[in-house]
């Protein structure tokens, strides 16, 4: 811990450098001063508190929120996010109950503004998100700590041993942690988590939406969506689907959508056909590509699409959550690199609910094989209802435990 806190201090004029930087680029003096544990003016004490690191991690985490809502309606909920994208998403949500806020960094001063200010209830930390400072600040300030969802990689389990060491303290500091999978439980308590704490609950990404903000124009066209892609993959699909001079419209929805300007370049080059949802484009005859450069409105297109290619599998990004768009019984296709989604990958393939891919030459193949086959179309989409419904009881099975634990607690 003591290492740490010297890198921390040591590293501090640049990582302050880079928090102006980043708030000077999203224009978001808010940013700034919730890094810093500061500018928390309108958000209630005592709110029920789930960290999660970016886009991900909250859509991962509103169902769960909405469940444990519904259960207590008196109760305030508050998410952290190091993103601003992450933010756009919560923001959006537009419910009473749900405020936002950009987690201070991780220095002791920082956190313990923020703890101060708003003696939260409790802390869920989503995933793998391990802050020694926050950890130990809210262990001290009485504030429990359960990890849900937990992962952890292999690389976190080998690395340096004065890391690991730090990690195994910081989960001692932990009320809970509930694993994914059963590796993950084993890989908790190989880092230093007692068996007692650690338990298997299943993945939390797999539990369908719990609504969607739909702000969808009419669409009379049948359309494709590619969503969460990544640079240099909006340029090759784009390529492909003029090449293959398909009738339905493409929508193309960048990972991140600040990336607008040059997907636009890119995309100019091919055609003049395209549509641009941040400048309320209309969608005409002659629309060709829509580009999708919104936050938070990614599962109203989901519902009506024809079928879904995912992104971040083109390029080497380890790919995105197959079952965002499964949980609308769509027919996914993706390509060779799904290294950080191997586990859901496996899942769909098995249960022959969606289609990997080698290459971009290949996805065309395959794009005009179901856009053309209905019978095709629809048996796939029949195999991606029944895997998706054996996953439906995720939420509950959390906030049940979630609701037992605060009961013990009081």
């Amino acid at each position: 811990m003591l290492v740490y806190r010297l890198l921390n201090f040591l590293l501090l004029p640049l990582t302050l450098t880079y928090i102006i930087w980043k708030a000077l680029r999203h224009r978001q003096l808010r940013y700034l001063l919730q890094r810093l544990g500061l500018g928390l003016r309108g958000i209630p004490q005592h709110c029920v508190w789930l960290h999660c690191a970016s886009v991900g991690e909250v859509n991962t985490a509103l169902p769960l929120i909405a469940e444990l809502h519904k259960r207590n309606p008196e109760q305030n909920f508050l998410i952290t996010t190091n993103t601003p994208t992450g933010a756009s998403i919560v923001i959006k949500q537009n419910q009473p109950y749900l405020y936002h806020a950009y987690l201070p960094f991780d220095w002791v001063l920082s956190v313990s503004l923020f703890i101060t200010r708003l003696h939260p209830a409790c802390l869920y930390v989503l995933e793998t998100e391990l802050w020694p400072n926050l950890f130990s600040l809210c262990d001290r300030a009485g504030v429990p700590i359960t990890i849900l969802n937990g992962r952890l990689s292999s690389k976190t389990t080998t690395t340096f041993k004065w890391v690991r060491q730090v990690l195994g303290q910081l989960l001692s500091k932990t009320k809970h942690i509930y694993a994914r999978s059963e590796a993950d439980r084993n890989a908790f308590i190989k880092l230093g988590a007692t068996t007692d704490k650690v338990t298997q609950l299943g993945n939390l990404k797999y539990a369908p939406p719990s609504g969607s903000v739909n702000n969808k124009p009419d669409v009379d066209i049948a359309y494709v969506v590619v969503a969460s892609t990544h640079d240099n993959e909006e340029e090759q699909i784009a390529d492909l689907w003029f090449k293959l001079n398909r009738n339905e419209l493409l929508v193309i929805a960048p990972r991140h959508p600040e990336r607008r300007d040059d997907i636009i370049r890119q995309l100019s080059v091919l055609s003049d056909a395209i549509a641009v949802r941040s400048k309320n484009d209309p969608i005409t005859t002659a629309t060709r590509i829509y580009l999708l450069d919104t936050v938070g409105e990614l599962n109203g297109w989901f519902s009506d699409a024809r079928l879904v290619v995912m992104g971040g599998t083109f390029v080497p990004k380890g790919g995105h959550n197959l079952l965002e768009p499964a949980h609308f019984g769509k027919a996914v296709i993706f390509g060779p690199d799904m290294k950080n989604f191997e586990e859901e990958a496996r899942l769909m393939l098995d249960n022959h609910a969606a289609i990997q891919v080698d290459s971009i030459d290949e996805l065309g193949d395959k794009l005009c094989l179901l856009l053309d086959d209905a019978v095709a179309l629809e048996s796939l989409e029949n195999n991606v209802k029944q895997a998706s419904a054996k996953f439906a009881h995720i939420v509950a099975d959390y906030a049940d435990r979630l609701s037992q634990q605060q009961k013990q607690s009081v």
